[in-house]
């Protein structure tokens, strides 16, 4: 059975609907506000080996999921129920495209917090812990400029996202570079190597997921996707 969309003269109805809608955009707010905690509670975490910060991420990510679970559910009723047009569907698609992103951005963090437990006790030296300071920071901030294009409806901010993803591809080079210079020699320090390598690129993906995030803004308010990129050096 068909379920016809809300008709224009039903005026209660439509702020019903647009009423859901607004809790929908607050609960992905929500969503990225957890997500953000989870990048700067795990990085600290790892900076400092504090193994009961750790465990402490890793439970929250319940609620994160839960979260991300309850944004969907609610995402396809209104689907399945409303049949919304235009800019109302484009907001509904979004929002299981950003409730997705925020939600790999925190597992990438649960996997930084298990690092913390395979490091341990370990200590990292201070040119490594400054580079994974950095990327946190970076991470953090992509992720909330990503959300406040996403709140604002402001597709503007994409371009700026590309820009921070640019610092945060030089911040994984300084992180390759450093682990390289290693001694290869001591099973440790390549252990510790191995493990810094993947943090980097859990930390990479987060951006990733920003700019992923800032694309799909730009769809939901123009209804254009984003140009593919072209490499002029292949």
């Amino acid at each position: 059975m068909t379920v016809a969309p809300i008709p224009e003269d039903q005026p209660e109805a439509r702020k019903t609907f647009h009423e859901s809608l607004e809790e929908l955009r607050i609960d992905v707010i929500r969503l990225a506000a957890l997500t953000t905690e989870a990048i700067v509670g795990g990085t600290q975490a790892l900076l400092d080996g504090d193994l009961n910060a750790a465990e402490r991420l890793i439970e929250a990510d319940d609620a994160i999921d839960e979260l991300t679970h309850t944004i969907e559910d609610r995402t396809f009723l209104l689907l399945a129920r409303q049949q919304p047009l235009a800019t109302d569907l484009r907001f509904l698609v979004t929002v299981m495209r950003v409730g997705h992103e925020l939600e790999r951005s925190a597992d990438l963090m649960v996997n930084v917090a298990k690092t913390t437990r395979r490091l341990y006790p370990h200590q990292l030296d201070p040119k490594l812990r400054g580079i994974i300071d950095r990327m946190g920071t970076q991470a953090s901030n992509q992720t909330r400029v990503a959300i406040d294009a996403f709140a604002d409806a402001d597709p503007s901010w994409a371009a700026a996202l590309a820009d921070m993803d640019d610092a945060m591809d030089e911040l994984t080079k300084s992180l390759f570079r450093h682990i390289l210079a290693g001694d290869g020699s001591d099973e440790a320090m390549v252990l510790l190597a191995v493990q810094m390598a993947l943090v980097g690129r859990h930390y990479e993906r987060i951006a990733d997921h920003a700019v992923t995030i800032a694309e799909g803004v730009g769809f939901m308010v123009t209804g254009e996707h984003p140009s593919p990129e072209v490499d002029v050096g292949a």
